[in-house]
């Protein structure tokens, strides 16, 4: 993904945080989804899709569909997932971004094998998730002299460290 991509996802996450009045981190992401108009359903038999998924349900309304599997999540990974899936919904299928697009909609965003659209939808979750401006004060927060607790920072943002370690790879923070 090109520089000019991130930039304009990171804008788009803002825009989305601001509109929906997110301020600081996300510990509730599924009453977020409430206030969206969306719902989450979770999926219980093992015929279910494996994975997880989003569709248009109305108008102004969405679902995201969890796998049976996702009983087995740890909430970072919960949270990211959901993130994810809210990156297809406003990137993707252009809910509240681009009317012509959602309009357009007839059947769901199923996760599929396009590196290019779930990079992004990743992106997404991340700024989403971790909003630069708030990343680079709990960085420097959890930092002493050159080192960094990664874990605190993750702590602080309900992700995995892993996650919180890509985004301030991605902010200019480690090489």
């Amino acid at each position: 993904m090109d520089v000019k991509t991130r930039i304009m996802i990171d804008k788009i996450t803002e825009y989305v945080r601001k509109e929906y009045k997110i301020i600081g981190p996300i510990s509730d992401i599924e009453s977020i989804v409430v206030s969206m108009g969306g719902i989450i359903v979770e999926k219980t038999a093992i015929d279910d899709l494996s994975d997880i998924w989003i569709r248009k349900s109305g108008k102004e309304s969405f679902e995201i569909f969890l796998p049976p599997v996702q009983i087995s999540w740890t909430i970072e990974r919960r949270n990211f997932m959901i993130a994810h899936e809210l990156g297809h919904l406003f990137l993707h299928m252009g809910f509240r971004i681009n009317d012509d697009k959602w309009n357009n909609q007839m059947k769901g965003f199923y996760r599929n094998n396009d590196a290019e659209t779930n990079y992004q939808a990743n992106e997404f979750a991340k700024a989403f998730l971790m909003p630069e401006e708030e990343y680079g004060e709990i960085l420097n927060r959890y930092t002493k002299g050159n080192r960094v607790n990664i874990k605190e920072v993750a702590n602080h943002f309900h992700v995995a460290i892993n996650i919180a370690a890509s985004r301030g790879q991605l902010l200019g923070y480690f090489e």
